[in-house]
């Protein structure tokens, strides 16, 4: 796991981490997560968003859209879950 990519959306911090996906030694793929920290009563939380294969917000912001027409034809429901990780990245941005 790393983090990389620091990036100011509404004067909060988003940052982009990244974990590499292995099994038995052998790399599979990376997946991203686009991560907000921030304080609540005294503890730091983080809100977390799997952007999946996409290594920033905006490449999954451009994507995401196209995504869910196709499984609306198919999968509504995870049509359905796109739509609101697509919603909750907009309301960081």
């Amino acid at each position: 796991m790393c983090s990389i990519n620091n990036q100011y959306y509404k004067g909060v911090t988003i940052y982009i981490r990244s974990f590499n996906i292995e099994r038995d030694g052998e790399k599979y793929g990376t997946y991203y997560q686009a991560v907000r920290s921030y304080r609540e009563k005294g503890k730091v939380k983080q809100e977390v968003i799997h952007l999946g294969e996409h290594q920033t917000a905006e490449d999954a912001l451009a994507a995401w859209p196209q995504e869910i027409q196709e499984l609306e034809r198919t999968r509504p429901k995870q049509a359905k879950k796109l739509q609101q990780k697509l919603d909750r990245l907009r309301e960081l941005g």
